[in-house]
């Protein structure tokens, strides 16, 4: 895969891999997903913008395995490109909401914008699901001999 394009902008930066830090992420990313279903029935919302963050975290774990690290420019934008370049065409509705998500979680919290409803926050909480079962299934089919998910 070509990262080039990346790094020449000063997006991300090259790193080795640190597989500490990709289960305490793929963790963390899992732990925001309950998170974000117990808020539900509290604020739609913030659950939406958990689900959001578990799915920045997981992208994060994705990016380490290969190697790569987020420069603060433009940071969750280039997570979300960086995921899709890995998983690839195949995964373009996935991505795609996964930006619409970061868009809407920006809206939130820098404009203070209220407007997620009971449908959008249960789908965000799904999306995450699926994205985060696909990144931990890729990371550990190229990384068999690394433990995941336990200490």
């Amino acid at each position: 895969m070509n990262y080039e394009k990346f790094l020449k902008d000063n997006l991300v930066k090259k790193q080795k891999p640190d597989f500490e830090q990709i289960k305490y992420q793929l963790k963390r990313a899992n732990k925001d997903l309950k998170t974000a279903e117990s808020v539900l029935s509290i604020d739609l919302t913030w659950a939406f913008a958990i689900a959001y963050h578990a799915m920045i975290r997981a992208s994060k774990a994705l990016m380490y395995s290969k190697g790569y690290l987020p420069t603060a420019k433009k940071s969750h934008k280039t997570i979300v490109e960086f995921t899709k370049l890995i998983l690839g065409d195949e995964y373009d509705n996935l991505i795609a909401r996964f930006n619409r998500m970061r868009r809407q979680r920006h809206d939130f919290i820098y404009e203070s914008k209220n407007f997620i409803t009971i449908h959008e926050a249960k789908s965000s909480i799904e999306t995450a699901k699926r994205l985060i079962e696909e990144i931990v299934a890729l990371v550990t089919k190229e990384n068999p001999e690394k433990d995941l998910f336990h200490q």
